[in-house]
C-alpha cells in the first residue's frame, strides 16, 4: 500500500531554517524532518502514557514482591519458563 504524503506549511525562525539549509541537503530535508518529529511524537506520548499510568502498581498489590529477594525469586521463577533445548537446531556440542 502506497504512503500517502500531504503537503503541509511549516513557519521556522529564520536561523533555524538556515541551519536546516546548511546542515541537511536539500533533498533529505523533508525525510529529517518527518523522522524527528516522528520521534518527539513518540516521546511525547511515551510521557503522556507513563504520566497516565502513574501510581497504577500498588504494594498492597503485590505482597508477594515486598523484598528484593522475593523480586529476584521472581525474576528466577519467570526466566525458567523461557529457557530452551537448542540441541537440535545447533547440535549437541554447540
Amino acid at each position: 500500500m502506497p504512503v500517502i504524503r500531504e503537503r503541509l506549511n511549516l513557519y521556522l525562525t529564520k536561523p533555524l531554517a538556515d541551519e536546516l539549509r546548511r546542515v541537511i541537503p536539500p533533498r533529505e530535508r523533508t525525510r529529517f524532518v518527518e523522522e524527528v518529529l516522528a520521534r518527539e511524537l513518540r516521546r511525547r506520548k511515551l510521557k503522556a502514557a507513563l504520566k497516565a499510568s502513574a501510581g497504577a502498581w500498588k504494594d498492597e498489590d503485590h505482597p508477594e514482591l515486598k523484598t528484593g529477594e522475593d523480586i529476584d525469586r521472581w525474576i528466577e521463577e519467570g526466566r525458567k519458563g523461557f529457557t530452551r533445548d537448542w540441541s537440535k537446531e545447533w547440535g549437541e556440542n554447540a
